[in-house]
């Protein structure tokens, strides 16, 4: 192994390299765009710095030394080491290896937000992708702690202060879902004078989850039950499968809903409900970049 001790510059044992290849002192420096005297110093300095002759040579090359032959296999390790580092960093620049840690709120797990990841993978397949699923304020807790590279949810507020800057992806209309066999869901929409009475299945720990349901509830006189019932959205559908209540539900979820389950538009509406693309810093990373890139056309 070659001693880093040394000091030896790249350009020069590059210089080594090509002269060693083309066994040709004017070919070498045109394969590396130098004047030949420039050439030349360089494989001198090279010389001293290793205290040995590495080719010989007099107006032209003959052929290396034994110094040169030993040093060659090590110094064609180290160019293409190095030609490997840029490539490397110019592939990591452009946001093509690396890695993408994302979070996303229950309610924005949806088939389009899937499809992007889809494709980002299908594009960048040297990148390493990681999803977690919590609430919006645990993920963006995450986020600013260098945890996430990208979270899918909801606006934030005072978006500067804070850190995160967003991207809107597409706005979310709420529905209830429920069990197929209830009634209820025979009609095309279900009317929220309907729910009268009915358990409102909330998450736990998420003060916002089904706060627009409850509002627009309370706009019309219609009572509801709310019970925080689960930690999470799977838990939450699950007991609706089990007929313990129904539940807020994203319209965009209709077709990845458990079977037995299905989700009705609410008239009137609550308020829909805007999707982000947030991330950490005033510019998003190459990598978050080009996911914002693919999730484009597909939340045109």
């Amino acid at each position: 192994m070659m001693d880093v001790s040394m000091n030896l510059e790249l350009r020069w044992l590059r210089s080594f390299v090509a002269v060693a290849d083309e066994l040709h002192l004017s070919r070498a420096a045109q394969q590396l765009k130098l004047a030949q005297p420039a050439l030349t110093a360089q494989l001198q300095q090279l010389e001293e710095a290793v205290g040995a002759r590495l080719v010989e040579r007099t107006n032209k090359v003959h052929g290396l030394t034994a110094a040169g032959a030993a040093l060659l296999p090590e110094a064609r390790r180290l160019v293409s080491g190095a030609e490997g580092l840029a490539l490397l960093a110019a592939r990591a620049h452009r946001g093509e290896t690396g890695r993408l840690r994302a979070g996303i709120i229950p309610p924005a797990a949806t088939t389009p937000v899937a499809e992007v990841f889809r494709r980002f993978s299908a594009a960048r397949p040297a990148v390493e992708v990681s999803l977690r699923q919590a609430s919006q304020a645990d993920l963006v807790a995450a986020l600013g702690e260098g945890e996430l590279d990208l979270v899918v949810g909801r606006p934030v507020e005072t978006p500067g202060r804070s850190g995160v800057q967003g991207r809107r992806l597409f706005e979310e209309h709420q529905g209830i879902a429920l069990r197929r066999d209830d009634p209820r869901a025979e009609a095309a929409f279900l009317a929220l004078a309907a729910l009268t009475g009915s358990r409102l299945l909330l998450i736990r720990g998420n003060p916002h989850f089904g706060q627009l349901l409850l509002r627009l509830a309370a706009q019309h006189a219609v009572p509801l039950q709310s019970y925080a019932a689960d930690d999470d959205f799977s838990g939450l559908l699950w007991m609706v499968q089990a007929g313990l209540g129904v539940a807020p539900c994203s319209l965009r979820l209709a077709d990845a809903l458990p079977a037995g389950l299905v989700v009705r538009p609410l008239r009137p509406a609550p308020p829909r409900l805007r999707v982000q693309a947030l991330w950490r810093g005033r510019q998003p990373s190459p990598t978050v970049a080009h996911w914002l890139e693919l999730a484009a056309p597909v939340f045109a």
